[in-house]
């Protein structure tokens, strides 16, 4: 087998648009996996029409037909309460609990069925399989999986052949707990995941997390999986260029609700009148085309407009958006325009549900980190471990226990900035170097391409 023969071939059925981190990710790797001499090929959610988006030498198709598997999960982001088989019976709980899944389940809609969305995503799978004359020879790799995803890949691999087992890599992402998680769900999760991964057996699996903090949920569940760097996209630190006498708060992503929606009115009617209105400040923000509305405070909304009607005529100057409190951008921008956006911030700004990101990496923060970016965290989460990790408050940023914090913060942000921003740009080399998607997948155990080769000739 040749360097060029190869393969690595992802499964995502979380990508259905160009914005949004899963088709970064899936990119990512595949930009590494080229670097370590791996041909690549990528399935993605079959609504995906964002082609143009993506760099011609890799191979990508729409594939799945389910989508937002993790629904079902066990862990923090999904709605079970009960462990299921891999038919989607549910078979973990006490016998009222299983009842009451049980009545509950039928009132999904016939699309997002557990037992529909498990037998088409393993149907489709093995599609792919077929399609792409998957062999033991190539390597495959699940971006996003959960304990619900464990099941669908289960169910495909008990009708495959044993002679020829697959090696297939398995990325965890979400928090599997938090506080509210009761020990019995907490244990059916575990054993979930090491149910399906029985019935996997002859095929060579392996699960990896993607923070140590994930990890270690997973070990106390009784799943083993090791714990990789999330990867992300070098972008060389740089110093602040604007002439604008505002700083630029960027709060990237579009507006979800483990991401904060419900707090950005708050929020932003906080730092008005201190930060926004005094011209200390500009907010750029990713928002939907309609129901901004709802997260933009009454006061602030025909800035808002003035803001957007000025950013969509051609011949608008640069400087006039400047002159607003607020930037406004696509929900849904291509990479290349994504990451030009994030080279203009100052700082970031997360207003993510800590509970959810418990044990949950964020991409964008490491997007800012990567670029010597100050960012404003909140505390109990992933984000706050890393600020931590990076020398506390003051140090590349600020950790807040409340909303109520924030107004403070950006005014000592704002007194300090040089300062946090020397220390953050040195923070962000380290990051480089550790985050590279070549590393990633190395420590997955995706060894360079010449080195199979070496080892079957040997």
């Amino acid at each position: 087998m040749s360097v060029s023969d190869s393969r690595l071939l992802l499964f995502d059925d979380n990508i259905r648009s160009i914005g949004g981190h899963f088709l970064e990710l899936a990119t990512l790797l595949m930009e590494g996996a080229a670097e370590l001499g791996y041909e690549t090929r990528l399935a993605t959610h079959q609504s995906f029409d964002g082609f143009d988006a993506i760099n011609p030498k890799f191979h990508v198709e729409q594939g799945f037909r389910a989508r937002r598997m993790i629904h079902w999960s066990l862990g923090v982001d999904g709605r079970s309460k009960v462990r299921r088989s891999v038919e989607g019976h549910n078979i973990g709980g006490s016998k009222w609990q299983n009842a009451w899944q049980n009545l509950r389940d039928p009132f999904s809609r016939p699309d997002r069925h557990p037992r529909v969305m498990l037998e088409r995503w393993s149907d489709d799978f093995l599609k792919l399989l077929r399609h792409w004359d998957a062999t033991d020879k190539d390597t495959l790799l699940i971006n996003t999986a959960d304990d619900f995803v464990m099941l669908a890949l289960a169910r495909a691999l008990k009708q495959l052949p044993g002679d020829k087992p697959l090696t297939i890599h398995v990325v965890f992402h979400f928090a599997v707990f938090d506080s509210q998680t009761s020990l019995s769900q907490r244990q059916q999760f575990g054993d979930q995941v090491n149910d399906a991964m029985k019935q996997m057996s002859p095929h060579h699996i392996h699960l990896h997390a993607t923070t140590a903090a994930l990890s270690k949920q997973l070990a106390e569940v009784g799943v083993v999986a090791n714990a990789i760097p999330y990867p992300t996209r070098y972008r060389a630190p740089r110093f602040r260029s604007s002439e604008s006498p505002r700083y630029k708060i960027v709060l990237a992503g579009t507006p979800r609700a483990e991401k904060g929606r419900r707090v950005i009115p708050a929020v932003l009617s906080k730092i008005h009148g201190p930060h926004l209105a005094s011209g200390r400040y500009q907010m750029s923000m990713q928002m939907p085309s309609k129901r901004w509305k709802r997260m933009i405070p009454k006061p602030m909304q025909s800035t808002y407009e003035q803001t957007l009607a000025a950013s969509s005529m051609p011949d608008s100057m640069p400087q006039s958006a400047a002159d607003s409190y607020f930037e406004i951008t696509s929900s849904d921008m291509p990479a290349a325009e994504y990451h030009r956006w994030l080279d203009t911030a100052d700082v970031g700004l997360f207003l993510y549900d800590a509970s959810r990101y418990v044990a949950r990496c964020s991409g964008v923060l490491l997007e800012m980190f990567i670029r010597g970016v100050p960012v404003v965290v909140p505390d109990h989460c992933w984000l706050a471990d890393q600020v931590r990790a990076a020398g506390g408050n003051g140090s590349v940023g600020y950790i807040y226990e409340s909303i109520d914090q924030i107004p403070d913060l950006l005014d000592q942000m704002h007194h300090q900035y040089e300062a946090i921003r020397w220390r953050a740009r040195h923070h962000g080399m380290a990051i480089a170097k550790r985050h590279r998607s070549t590393n990633t997948l190395i420590q997955m155990g995706i060894r360079p391409a010449g080195s199979i080769r070496h080892k079957q000739a040997a």
